[in-house]
C-alpha cells in the first residue's frame, strides 16, 4: 500500500517527466517552425529573383537586341557546321552568351526547385525553345571541347518546356479568357453550348 510520502514522490517524478517532455516538444516545434520560416523566406527571395529576370532583364534593350540577333541572324551569318560558341567573333559571342546564360540561369532555378515551374513555363516556354533551336548546334560543338555540362541547365529548361506546352501551362493557371474574338484575328472562338430547340406551340389545323 502506497504511503502519502511515496505517492507524493511518484507524482513529483511524473510532473518532472511531463515537464521535460513538454519542453522537448516545444523545442522541436520551435525548430520546425524556424525551418519552415527559413524555407518560406528563401522561396520568396528566389521568386523575387525570378521575377526580376523575367521582367526587367528580359524586357531590357540589351537582351532584346541579343535575342533578336540570335534567333534571326546568327544561323545565317555563321552557318558552317561544327562551329562552337568559342569560335564565334567576340561581339557575336557576347550576344550569344547573354541569351544562353539568361536561360541557363532560369534552368538552374528550375532544377533546384527554387521557383514554381508554372511561373517559368507560362512565360519563357516558347522563347526558350526558339533560342535553343538556333543555339543547339553551337552549344553541342562547344560541349565536344568543354564537356557535356556546358549550358546543361539551359537544355533542362527547354526539355521541360517541350514536355509542358505553353497552352497547357497557362491552362493550369486557370486564366480567364473572352468567349469570342474579332474574326480578323483568325482566332477560334471558344466552343459554345448548342442552343436547345424550342418546342413549337401546338396550333389547331385549319
Amino acid at each position: 500500500m502506497l504511503t502519502l510520502r511515496t505517492l507524493s514522490v511518484v507524482i513529483s517524478d511524473f510532473v518532472d517527466v511531463a515537464a521535460a517532455f513538454i519542453s522537448m516538444v516545444a523545442v522541436v516545434l520551435t525548430a520546425l517552425f524556424a525551418v519552415r520560416q527559413l524555407r518560406s523566406a528563401q522561396t520568396a527571395n528566389h521568386t523575387i529573383v525570378a521575377i526580376e529576370l523575367l521582367t526587367r532583364v528580359r524586357s531590357g534593350d540589351e537582351f532584346q537586341e541579343a535575342e533578336d540577333y540570335v534567333i534571326n541572324q546568327l544561323a545565317k551569318a555563321y552557318p558552317e557546321p561544327d562551329v562552337s560558341v568559342g569560335d564565334l567573333p567576340p561581339e557575336v559571342r557576347r550576344l550569344v552568351s547573354r541569351v544562353a546564360l539568361y536561360y541557363n540561369g532560369l534552368g538552374q532555378m528550375l532544377a533546384f526547385a527554387a521557383v514554381d515551374p508554372r511561373l517559368l513555363m507560362s512565360t519563357v516556354s516558347f522563347r526558350s525553345r526558339q533560342a535553343w533551336r538556333v543555339l543547339e548546334p553551337y552549344i553541342l560543338a562547344e560541349r565536344a571541347r568543354r564537356g557535356e555540362t556546358y549550358l546543361s541547365h539551359f537544355e533542362h529548361l527547354v526539355h521541360t518546356a517541350a514536355h509542358n506546352p505553353w497552352d497547357t501551362a497557362v491552362r493550369k493557371l486557370k486564366l480567364r479568357r473572352f468567349a469570342s474574338y474579332p474574326a480578323a484575328l483568325g482566332l477560334a472562338d471558344r466552343p459554345k453550348q448548342a442552343a436547345q430547340p424550342r418546342e413549337e406551340d401546338p396550333r389547331p389545323a385549319g
